[in-house]
């Protein structure tokens, strides 16, 4: 009987530890400002900055880490990655890139950040554990999105003047498949099972959905000139950013239809998913602000001043 009071008491106490540590967690976004060389951190519970951290020139790509606790952030015109200790939100490394990075992806794993350079045509690996530690394979004119699978196995590549996704085995580094897209791939995201892998292209005004297994693709109309694209936690409902009409399309993906679509800030480009919240955050380029919109009712809930031209051109949302 006394065990059995201590195994019922022990269990209460890590049931009770766990709740608290659900409960206390937060989400935060990590908003590239490209005109004013400058990262926009926002506790996504207060809808507020609580920080401006100055970064390198011409800040665009967003990759984040848990495990970490690290933002890194590319600059295309600094030719380097800003690296943020989420803890403190100051930056405490700045890693050289002699090119034009922009987009950027970090494995779930948290050991290998890929750097998609721009003008060289090339993607780079480096170890976590050491920014020296580097590698790099040349992919395909102008590659722009990354993302990686959660076995941190697989990177594709959108080739934006390739019209195509490159698929890169990350053990040998090696490009094993291109699966064609529309025109000018650029944004990408993947669901969390691996089995689809969205892409949109940015001339076609289309996403692709193409199945990871068959390479099976579908293609479904969006609005005008789409830039970056995120799914809900439950991967039933895709968000794009429509660059010219200002919009965010909401898509049913079970169906293929479009759901809904929300006026947002002028040029809308980066979006991620906040789970923790139940919302979509998406960045504006010509407004300077990230617009706020509640998943269950895809109704804009605020608007919240960021610096000059967001971009927030990758995973952006952190979780502590």
């Amino acid at each position: 009987m006394k065990n059995l009071i201590l195994f019922t008491a022990f269990s209460m106490i890590s049931t009770l530890n766990a709740c608290t540590s659900t409960k206390n967690e937060t989400s935060f976004a990590y908003i590239s400002n490209q005109g004013d060389h400058t990262v926009s951190v926002i506790d996504n519970a207060e809808s507020k900055v609580i920080k401006t951290v100055k970064v390198g020139k011409g800040p665009v790509g967003v990759a984040v880490s848990r495990a970490l606790n690290r933002a890194f952030i590319t600059n295309v015109e600094g030719q380097s990655i800003s690296v943020i200790d989420t803890n403190t939100n100051t930056v405490i490394e700045t890693i050289g890139i002699k090119g034009s990075p922009v987009g950027i992806a970090i494995t779930p794993n948290s050991k290998t950040l890929y750097v998609a350079d721009w003008f060289s045509d090339r993607i780079l690996a480096i170890d976590t554990n050491n920014y020296q530690n580097r590698h790099e394979v040349i992919v395909a004119k102008a590659p722009a999105g990354l993302i990686v699978s959660s076995d941190s196995k697989t990177l594709y590549v959108a080739a934006r003047d390739s019209n195509d996704i490159a698929v890169i085995d990350t053990s040998t580094f090696s490009v094993t498949k291109r699966i064609p897209t529309g025109k000018h791939p650029f944004g990408l995201t993947l669901s969390a099972d691996d089995k689809m892998l969205l892409s949109v292209n940015v001339y076609d005004n289309t996403i692709s959905i193409t199945n990871t297994d068959s390479f099976k693709l579908e293609t479904i109309k969006v609005g005008e000139h789409p830039y970056c694209v995120a799914l809900n936690a439950n991967n039933q409902t895709i968000y794009v950013t429509n660059t010219q009409d200002d919009t965010v399309s909401v898509i049913d993906l079970a169906s293929k239809k479009i759901m809904a679509t929300i006026d947002v800030g002028m040029t809308p480009e980066g979006v991620s998913f906040d789970a923790l919240n139940n919302q979509v955050l998406v960045a504006s380029w010509g407004q300077n602000q990230v617009s706020v919109i509640d998943a269950k009712t895809n109704q804009i809930l605020s608007s919240i001043k960021t610096g000059d031209k967001s971009r927030a051109f990758g995973q952006f949302i952190l979780v502590k």
